[in-house]
């Protein structure tokens, strides 16, 4: 039995995290606090960015028009509004973890510069 998309997703946005987390303990071990300034920021940069992509692909054939949404059912859009949705809480999440790394790094600069 294949498992269903929403546990593939929380599985992979663990995994991702997990490496966050990694990656800002060698950064740290590197370049001190400034490393997780630069994680974080990194990763605010990345999730900005594909909330951007999201709406308007830039390599696509066809642009989107405003008002093509003339033959669809509302049940179709429901669920394509539901998706959108999701997605933009994922970003929101994704830009949340990069503001608690930049956050965690001035904290970190504080604390070596005053303690």
């Amino acid at each position: 039995m294949p498992l269903p998309a929403r546990t593939l997703a929380n599985a992979l946005a663990w995994a991702v995290l997990l490496g966050l987390a990694a990656l800002g303990f060698v950064l740290v071990t590197i370049l001190g606090p400034f490393g997780l300034i630069l994680l974080g920021l990194f990763t605010m940069f990345v999730a900005t960015s594909g909330g951007l992509r999201e709406d308007a692909p830039l390599l696509s054939p066809n642009p989107p028009r405003a008002g093509v949404n003339g033959g669809n059912s509302p049940e179709q859009r429901a669920a394509r509004l539901a998706e959108k949705h999701a997605g933009r809480l994922s970003i929101r999440f994704w830009k949340k973890c990069g503001a608690v790394l930049v956050l965690a790094g001035i904290l970190g600069f504080a604390w070596q510069e005053y303690l």
